[in-house]
């Protein structure tokens, strides 16, 4: 489940809220960075809040949502910039949002369980923390709810934009976190949150020593496939890097990807990228074929951190279920054979999640969700190899939301009707859509 759930303590942070009347020529809409750069915020998160007492209409569309304007109509003042408006968050607050998810660690039961995308949520640990959350794939309401409850003493947690307008930008790198990006700097929106460190405030040690680097090699794309069976390595190489880089970052380790679309991809550019980057770690995602079976990675022939990193990784993915071929080097005429760990200036190490043409091992990774899961166990053992503590805890897999009465019946229907294994319809719920596409038919065996 890739979910980045941003933690911010009030006492270290200040926290602000700034908007601009929607497409209005003296304050038009804004990309996350230039949001960031007129703030002078060291973050900013899209909080995509529309003109509700009029409709315009520009490239994106009629517009109808809240604004400044209709906070104020409200007798709510939230400032504009930098004033000393600090976001107040409560149940009724229409700023941060116009559904309620959390309350007091109870997920809400109004939440959309069947519709898929991108998400954006904020509000309140019970130790007063604001904490941000953004997924940068497709999750219902429910699903991200009941994530962030399960992992946090949530008090309050408001539902906010919905679309693919959802983003955050970091300043320090130029980091931009965006599930549908427009131009490089995000999707031009009207109001943000800001999130910028107190001047007379000492950077805690412990985040001093997040300030690592990773660098993540996203095998193959555009015209060059990869390997194709009964996934497509390409595709599946891209999902779990993803997946891979928001574990990271929610974790404050800086990365940079050789690719973060279907585009091409060359080694030696991502050898280039990767040392013009001067990382201190570095993974190349890739997967496998030629009939064998289970993950193997490779480092160099010198070992040291790198073959440190590869046995972290390995143990990450043993975890999730996948058996290993195990830790590999491979000789070649100049030294190691893969130009990946031979080139790059940094511990360096090449992933192979699955054989994509043997079935039984392609379903390791046959979903996407599956996918994500490789992708957060390279990050685990990259966090254990930089010495950054996670959530041991925590299941690399996504919590199972909770089957209403409503839902539960149209399984029953279909199952019985179809005369479906539960193997079979276990099968149709892993499938993104799954639910939807049951209960589609369910209305329809009752005509």
């Amino acid at each position: 489940m890739s979910i980045r759930c941003d933690i911010y303590d009030r006492s270290q942070y200040a926290i602000w809220f700034a908007a601009a009347p929607y497409s209005a020529a003296g304050k038009p809409a804004k990309t996350l960075r230039q949001w960031a750069a007129d703030e002078s915020a060291d973050i900013v998160y899209n909080l995509a809040l529309f003109n509700m007492t009029g409709q315009g209409s520009d490239r994106y569309g009629v517009i109808k949502g809240r604004t400044l304007q209709y906070l104020k109509a409200k007798g709510r003042e939230c400032g504009y910039g930098g004033t000393p408006e600090r976001l107040v968050l409560d149940s009724s607050n229409a700023v941060s949002g116009w559904k309620l998810a959390v309350k007091d660690g109870k997920v809400s039961s109004t939440l959309g369980k069947s519709d898929r995308r991108s998400r954006n949520m904020c509000g309140l640990l019970t130790d007063g923390r604001y904490i941000h959350v953004q997924t940068s794939a497709s999750h219902t309401e429910y699903e991200v709810a009941q994530y962030v409850r399960d992992r946090y003493d949530v008090k309050l947690l408001l539902v906010q934009d919905a679309g693919g307008s959802t983003g955050m930008y970091r300043a320090s790198d130029g980091c931009l976190f965006a599930p549908e990006k427009e131009g490089a700097d995000g999707r031009p929106v009207c109001s943000v949150v800001c999130i910028k460190r107190k001047a007379n405030v000492k950077v805690p040690k412990e985040e001093q020593k997040m300030s690592k680097k990773v660098f993540i090699g996203v095998g193959h794309g555009g015209s060059d496939s990869g390997a194709v069976g009964y996934i497509v390595e390409k595709e599946a190489n891209l999902v779990m890097a993803l997946a891979c880089r928001d574990y990271l970052t929610a974790h404050g380790v800086e990365v940079r990807m050789s690719r973060t679309k279907d585009e091409e991809d060359p080694i030696n550019e991502e050898v280039r990228e990767c040392n013009a980057y001067n990382p201190d770690l570095a993974i190349d995602v890739h997967n496998n074929s030629g009939g064998g079976d289970g993950f193997e990675v490779y480092h160099t022939l010198n070992g040291g951190t790198g073959k440190v990193l590869a046995q972290n990784i390995e143990k990450q993915v043993i975890k999730i279920g996948q058996n290993s071929r195990g830790c590999k080097t491979r000789q070649g005429q100049r030294g190691d054979y893969y130009a990946f760990v031979r080139d790059t200036k940094c511990p360096a190490v090449i992933c192979e999640g699955v054989f994509v043409d043997t079935k039984a091992d392609a379903a390791q990774a046959g979903t996407k969700e599956k996918q994500q899961e490789f992708g957060i166990a390279y990050a685990k053992g990259i966090l254990d190899t930089l010495g950054i503590k996670y959530d041991t805890a925590a299941s690399t897999k996504p919590a199972e939301p909770e089957t209403d009465a409503e839902t539960q019946a149209a399984i029953t229907k279909v199952q019985q009707a179809a005369g479906l294994s539960g193997k079979t319809m276990q099968y149709l719920l892993d499938y993104e859509y799954g639910m939807e596409l049951i209960r589609k038919l369910a209305a329809v065996m009752r005509q």
